[in-house]
C-alpha cells in the first residue's frame, strides 16, 4: 500500500475543497478579500502536492531538476497569498515589506525558468532512491547548490519578518479577539514557514536525504486560517440570526409607531420594504420583502423624483441624514403624502449606491395643517373685521372728509357755471380738487377692501415708513377722538422688509388699538402712545409700540399671547395670538415687556428683504 499517494491525495483534496468553499464566499461577497487570498493559498498547496509527487517519482536527474523549477510557481503563489491574507485579515502589515516579499519571490521564480537546471542548483549530476512510507521515492543525489541560493533563503526569511511585524501591530490593538488571531494565525504562519525554510535549506545543501516535503508543514497555517475563518462564518451566522430577530422586533416597533422600514440598493436596482412600507404605497402583502422599484417610481411625479434623487445625493456627499416629502398616487387612485428619512452612501464618483431609512404617511397630518392654516386665515380675517368695526367712527370720518369736499366743490362749480360769464380757470381748479378728493376716498375704500378680502400671505418688499404712515393715517381720527397723543419715531433710511402689507398692517393696528385702550383710563395729558422703528444689531427691522399705561401684570405676562385669553370685557382674546402667528409666518418675532418706568412695550422684529442676485438690502425709499 502506498501511503505517499494516499496522504498527498488527502492533502490536495482537503486544500482543493477549502479553495472551492472560500472561493464561493468571495464570489458572493467581493469585499471578503481575505477569503480570496485564502483560496489562492489553498490552491498553492494543491500545486505543491502535484510538484512533490512529481519529484518523488522522477526517473532522471533532469526530470527531478525540472520539477524543482516548477516548484517555484506554487511557492510564489503561496507566499503572495499568505502576506496578502495577513494584510486583509489583520488589517496590518507594512506595504513596503509586502512589496519586498512578493518582489523577491517573483524574481526567484522568473530566474529559475531562465537558468539551467533551476535557481536552487547550479548542477544536478544524479538522483537516488529511498524507501519512504512504504514506497520507493526519488531524492537528489549528487548536486551543486547555486551560489544565489542565499537570495531565496532571504526571501523566505522576509515572510517571517512580515508576519511577526503585522502580528505585533495587530496585537497592540488590545482586543481579546485580535490577540487570539495573532496566536493562532500568526503563530501557525511563523512555525510552518520556519519549518519549511529549515527543511528546504537542509535538503538543498545536501545534509538531509529526504524527499521534498513542503506541503505537510504548510497545512499548519492552512488549518489555522480555516479555523479562524470558520469562527468568523459561525459568528456571522449567529449575528445574522440575532439580526433577523432584531429586525423582526424593530419592524414590530416601527409598525406600531406608523413607520415603514426600507432599503434601496442602487447597484442592483433592488428595493426592500417592510409590510407597513408596502401598504403605504398600496401594494399587497407578499412573502418576498422586495418591491419592484420601477413600480414605485411610477407612483411618484417627475418633479418629486428629481427632488428625491437630489436630497439623497446631497446627504451622501455631506455624510448627513436626509429627509424628503413627496406625493404619490396609489394604484387605487388615492393621493397620499409620504415623508422619507434616512441615510445614503455614494461611491467614489458621487453616485448614490445605498439608501435606507423609514417611511411615514403624513397625509392626515398635512390635511390637519392645511385645515389649521385655513382656520388661522379665517381668524385673522375675523380679527381684521373686528378691528374695522371698532374703528368704524374713524373710517366714517376718513371717508366723510373727501366726500364732503367733493360735494362742496361740485356745488361751487355748479354756481360758477350758472353765471353769465363763468370763470373756467376756477372751474378747472375745482375739478382738480374733486379728482384729488376722489382718489383719496378711493384709496381708503381700496384699503378697506384689501383688509376685508385678503387671506393668503403674499410676500413682497414692504416699506416700513409707508406702512406705518398708512396705519397711523387710518387710526389718526380714532386717536384724536380718544384724546391720545400718537407719536412716531422712525430711523432714517430703514430697509424694506419681506412681508405681506395687509397682514402686517393688521398686526400694527392690533398693537396700536391695544395701546390706546391701555391709556384710556389715564388723565388726558398722560395718554401717550409711541410707535418707533429702527434697525437691530442683527440687521432685522424692529417696530416697538409703547404706551404710558400701567403695564402688564407679571402674573399674566406669559399668557397674553395665548388664544382666547383677554383682559377686556368685550374682547375675543385672539388679537395678540393672531398677530404673533402672522409675525412668525414672516420669519420674525413678537414679544412683550413692561417699560422701565410706565406702560408696556410690544416688539415686532422682521427680517429685511434681500435682493438675491446682488445680495444687497433694498432700502424702503
Amino acid at each position: 500500500m502506498s501511503y505517499v499517494t494516499v496522504i498527498w491525495s488527502v492533502i490536495a483534496s482537503c486544500a482543493l475543497l477549502l479553495a472551492l468553499m472560500y472561493g464561493c464566499v468571495w464570489i458572493m461577497d467581493r469585499k471578503s478579500r481575505a477569503s480570496l487570498a485564502f483560496t489562492f493559498e489553498a490552491l498553492a498547496i494543491v500545486g505543491a502536492v502535484i510538484v512533490e509527487l512529481g519529484m518523488m517519482r522522477a526517473e532522471s536527474a533532469a526530470e527531478w531538476g525540472e520539477w524543482v523549477r516548477w516548484n517555484q510557481v506554487p511557492v510564489l503563489v503561496r507566499t503572495a497569498a499568505l502576506v496578502l491574507f495577513i494584510r486583509f485579515y489583520f488589517g496590518t502589515g507594512r506595504t513596503w515589506l509586502i512589496a519586498a516579499v512578493i518582489g523577491s519571490r517573483l524574481f526567484v521564480a522568473v530566474v529559475s525558468f531562465l537558468v539551467d537546471p533551476n535557481f536552487n542548483f547550479s548542477r544536478i549530476d544524479s538522483i537516488d532512491h529511498i524507501h519512504f512510507l512504504g514506497e520507493q521515492v526519488t531524492i537528489v543525489g549528487q548536486a551543486v547548490t547555486s551560489p544565489h541560493q542565499w537570495f531565496a533563503t532571504l526571501s523566505a526569511f522576509l515572510v517571517i519578518v512580515f508576519v511577526v511585524d503585522a502580528s505585533i501591530s495587530f496585537w497592540r490593538t488590545g482586543t481579546r479577539d485580535a490577540r487570539r488571531k495573532v496566536i493562532v494565525i500568526g503563530g501557525a504562519a511563523v512555525v510552518s514557514w520556519a519549518i519549511g525554510v529549515t527543511y528546504t535549506q537542509l535538503m538543498v545543501y545536501g545534509d538531509l536525504r529526504l524527499p521534498v516535503l513542503l506541503s505537510p508543514p504548510y497545512l499548519i497555517v492552512l488549518a489555522a486560517m480555516t479555523f479562524e475563518l470558520s469562527r468568523d462564518t459561525l459568528r456571522a451566522s449567529r449575528l445574522a440570526r440575532e439580526l433577523k430577530g432584531s429586525e423582526a422586533r424593530l419592524e414590530v416597533a416601527a409598525s406600531a409607531a406608523g413607520l415603514g422600514l426600507w432599503m434601496f440598493d442602487a447597484r442592483h436596482a433592488r428595493l426592500w420594504a417592510t409590510e407597513r412600507a408596502r401598504a403605504m404605497f398600496g401594494f399587497e402583502s407578499a412573502d418576498d420583502d422586495r418591491v419592484d422599484i420601477e413600480r414605485v417610481r411610477s407612483l411618484i411625479g417627475a418633479e418629486d423624483l428629481a427632488r428625491i434623487r437630489r436630497v439623497w445625493t446631497d446627504a451622501a456627499l455631506a455624510g448627513t441624514e436626509g429627509e424628503v416629502q413627496f406625493q404619490i398616487t396609489r394604484p387605487d387612485g388615492a393621493a397620499r403624502w409620504i415623508t422619507a428619512v434616512g441615510r445614503s452612501e455614494a461611491d467614489a464618483h458621487g453616485n448614490v449606491t445605498v439608501v435606507q431609512g423609514v417611511l411615514r404617511d403624513i397625509t392626515d397630518e398635512r390635511r390637519g395643517r392645511e385645515e389649521n392654516e385655513e382656520l388661522r386665515r379665517e381668524l385673522a380675517h375675523v380679527g381684521r373685521v373686528t378691528v374695522l368695526g371698532t374703528l368704524s367712527s374713524s373710517l366714517a370720518h376718513e371717508l366723510s372728509q373727501p366726500l364732503g369736499a367733493i360735494q362742496l366743490n361740485a356745488d361751487a362749480a355748479e354756481l360758477i357755471l350758472k353765471r353769465p360769464n363763468p370763470d373756467l380757470e376756477e372751474v378747472r381748479q375745482i375739478i382738480t380738487d374733486i379728482q384729488r378728493d376722489d382718489r383719496r376716498a378711493a384709496e381708503v375704500i381700496d384699503g378697506l377692501r384689501n383688509l376685508l378680502k385678503r387671506r393668503q400671505l403674499e410676500f413682497a418688499p414692504v416699506s416700513i415708513e409707508s406702512l406705518i404712515q398708512d396705519v397711523v393715517s387710518l387710526l389718526k381720527t380714532d386717536a384724536v377722538a380718544r384724546n391720545v397723543r400718537l407719536s412716531i419715531e422712525l430711523e432714517p433710511a430703514l430697509p424694506a422688509v419681506r412681508g405681506d402689507r395687509v397682514h402686517l398692517s393688521q398686526v400694527l393696528i392690533n398693537l396700536l388699538v391695544n395701546a390706546m385702550d391701555a391709556v384710556a383710563a389715564l388723565p388726558v395729558a398722560d395718554r401717550v402712545v409711541v410707535l418707533r422703528a429702527d434697525i437691530e444689531e442683527s440687521g432685522n427691522v424692529e417696530v416697538v409700540v409703547s404706551d404710558s399705561g400701567t403695564g402688564v401684570p407679571a402674573e399674566i405676562m406669559q399668557r397674553i399671547f395665548d388664544p382666547f385669553f383677554t383682559t377686556k370685557g368685550a374682547g375675543m382674546g385672539m388679537g395678540l395670538s393672531v398677530s404673533r402667528t402672522i409675525v412668525e409666518a414672516h420669519g420674525g418675532k413678537l414679544w412683550a415687556e413692561n417699560g422701565t418706568e410706565v406702560g408696556a412695550k410690544f416688539h415686532v422684529s422682521l427680517p429685511t428683504f434681500i435682493d438675491i442676485p446682488s445680495g444687497r438690502i433694498i432700502p424702503s425709499h
